[in-house]
């Protein structure tokens, strides 16, 4: 099957699960280091007023853990490569109160660090009892012994970034990612929550306690904390295309060519730095549980990027994964 049909069959799935309500609507994009077939299809939401609204460009969507390689990973790898930060470091030398273990800041991006993947009895946590419950986590396994995919580790990266400990310029996590990571990409529309661009969010969850989550970060760790390293950035179908196109290129923009061979060449469990590899040595994928996706393929120097909001109404979408997993599988073996 050629590249055409392929992509053809993709968007042909998933107007079936748009039409059998599986979701109730998808932003999709083809991606070539300088050209992107762009692709909306469905509605925003299965609740009024969303029901009524047609997916279309500009709109903005909670990327989740996707937030991860996008925003956190990026910008650590960045400090890495100007030498303002040690992979190699441990993580008690920038963040005193952390006393776990001695897992390294890059043990923390491979999700190698033996912290768990979350904080214990985390729906009962609050503003107020966040950061002794978090540094309180305790370590399940020694660093480096298994891979174990951690919020709680990004959540600590995120406030390595956000203190700037032993960095020369502390800032907000928010305002150093656009400045180093989203501003060199002219990612203009990804950030951490704006109110007034709730009406161009599309909805997640309908919950007990939040009831409708819409403009407001769905990860309840991220949303307590307001801006986190693991979740809670939102963003368009246009910017991840940037996003997505700087890798495929290597734009020195975003890193050296030396940091993106990093990158490619480290494989530990499957993974490399930010990244999962379950797809092949020489591919990059990451999700987000809201629904969002991005799987990179540099045998061809190709991205297919897939936003939906598929936890809207309710998160109990396992059709959805499934299907997710089959057509990631058709993208790459169809246009080889």
């Amino acid at each position: 099957m050629n590249r055409d049909k392929t992509e053809l069959r993709i968007r042909q799935e998933l107007e079936t699960m748009v039409q059998n309500r599986v979701i109730c609507g998808f932003s999709l994009a083809f991606v070539r280091p300088k050209r992107a077939e762009l692709l909306y299809h469905g509605m925003m939401g299965s609740i009024a007023p969303y029901d009524r609204r047609p997916v279309k460009s500009g709109l903005y969507y909670d990327l989740a853990s996707l937030s991860k390689v996008v925003g956190t990973a990026s910008r650590v790898l960045q400090l890495a490569e100007s030498g303002e930060l040690s992979l190699n470091l441990p993580v008690s030398r920038l963040l005193p109160r952390y006393s776990g273990n001695a897992a390294t800041i890059g043990q923390l991006l491979l999700h190698t660090s033996g912290l768990p993947a979350e904080i214990p009895d985390k729906y009962h946590l609050t503003r107020d009892n966040f950061y002794d419950r978090l540094y309180n986590t305790a370590p399940v396994a020694k660093p480096g012994e298994q891979m174990i995919y951690s919020d709680v580790g990004y959540i600590l990266l995120g406030l390595i970034l956000q203190k700037g400990a032993g960095l020369n310029e502390p800032e907000q996590l928010g305002e150093s990612l656009r400045r180093h990571v989203f501003a060199p990409l002219n990612m203009t529309h990804t950030s951490f929550p704006v109110p007034e661009l709730a009406s161009f969010c599309l909805p997640t969850e309908l919950t007990k306690n939040r009831g409708l989550i819409c403009g407001e970060i769905h990860d309840s760790k991220a949303w307590l904390l307001g801006q986190s390293g693991s979740a809670g950035l939102f963003s368009t179908l246009e910017d991840l295309v940037c996003f997505a196109q700087a890798y495929l290129a290597e734009s020195e923009r975003l890193f050296s060519k030396k940091t993106f061979r990093l990158i490619r060449e480290t494989e530990q469990f499957g993974r490399t730095y930010g990244w999962s590899k379950e797809y092949g040595s020489e591919t990059l994928y990451h999700t987000g549980f809201t629904g969002t996706s991005l799987l990179l393929d540099y045998n061809r120097s190709e991205a297919m990027l897939l936003l939906t909001n598929r936890i809207h109404p309710s998160r109990d979408n396992s059709v959805f994964l499934e299907k997710r997993k089959e057509l990631n599988q058709l993208w790459l073996e169809g246009s080889r």
